[in-house]
């Protein structure tokens, strides 16, 4: 089942810099700031995400 992060309280926008997954520029920012396009932060989440627990990119 394919992952969906809300970020609806996440850090918003800012310059384009290199996104923390794949390297190309990002003006997205995770909840903990870092910046990362949302489908680079939903695969990575769904590639380490281990039952019981959860992964935070």
């Amino acid at each position: 089942m394919p992952v969906v992060l809300d970020w609806t309280r996440g850090a918003g926008a800012g310059e384009p810099v290199p996104c923390v997954i794949c390297g190309k520029p990002a003006i997205c920012r995770s909840p903990a700031g870092k910046p990362v396009h949302k489908v680079c932060a939903e695969t990575w989440t769904e590639q380490h995400h281990t039952n019981g627990r959860k992964a935070v990119a």
